[in-house]
């Protein structure tokens, strides 16, 4: 009996020196600086599916869609801090879907836009790269285990938004317009994007080792990635990301 009050004693003692010795840490040195690398995966959409999309035929993220980050967190104390970021993100997909009477513009044979009701198949591939800056409620569940929650705001510095149609047909001008064959058409969307996004973001961090953290996050967009008067797509579409990343602490000041 008397070991194992020796050994309970010698367990609180650690734990409270090491608890001690993360709060001193944190009250002397409150900034902490990370690097982030990861990746990311997900879909810039229409939330719910419009019923103009009849079936997605094939999904493909952007093979190197890569999140990079420079991380600083301010420690208010040792459970609650501010964070923020400077980070790149590539966000982006190739889908083929077949759509029935979507409200849409392409290019024709002529060079010229024609806008009109498109029935038959879809492919669209999206490559925007987005400068982005959060600010995130941090809280330290433990020495291992961090979440953060908060708003994002975005600047799309390099824009990518094209696509084809192809084995259907068109009704220029709306559903009851003059029937054109389509074989195959072009489309490129990508200067009439916005150049700003701004959403939710959140965010859990593991340390797994040392100074090494696995990161999971997800960004949901609260604005259409096209302004309220494009007529090319007539749904609002949202970027919804999550990321995957390996976090490095630099230092603390």
């Amino acid at each position: 009996m008397k070991h194992i009050q020796i050994a309970l004693f010698a367990a609180w003692t650690v734990l409270s020196v090491s608890s001690v010795h993360a709060r001193t840490s944190t009250l002397l040195h409150p900034w902490e600086f990370k690097i982030n690398a990861g990746y990311n995966i997900g879909g810039t959409s229409p939330l719910p599916l419009p019923a103009e999309i009849r079936k997605i035929e094939r999904y493909t993220p952007v093979s190197l869609a890569l999140h990079g980050a420079l991380e600083a967190t301010y420690w208010f104390n040792e459970k609650w801090g501010l964070t923020t970021q400077i980070a790149s993100d590539l966000k982006g997909f190739t889908a083929q879907d077949q759509v029935m009477s979507l409200r849409t513009e392409i290019e024709m044979d002529n060079e010229n836009y024609t806008k009109g009701t498109f029935t038959g198949s879809n492919e669209t591939s999206i490559r925007n790269t987005y400068l982005t800056i959060p600010a995130l409620a941090s809280c330290r569940l433990s020495n291992k285990w961090y979440l953060q929650a908060g708003l994002y705001a975005a600047w799309l510095y390099n824009s990518g938004f094209k696509g084809n149609a192809s084995d259907g047909y068109l009704r220029e001008n709306g559903p009851t317009g003059d029937k054109i064959l389509v074989d195959f058409a072009r489309f490129d969307f990508s200067e009439q994007q916005r150049l700003f996004d701004w959403g939710a973001m959140a965010a859990a961090e593991w340390n797994f080792s040392g100074w090494f953290f696995l990161r999971g996050q997800l960004a949901w967009g609260f604005v259409s990635i096209f302004p309220s008067d494009f007529t090319g797509m007539p749904f609002k579409m949202y970027n919804v990301y999550g990321t995957v990343a390996i976090s490095y602490r630099l230092k603390r000041l």
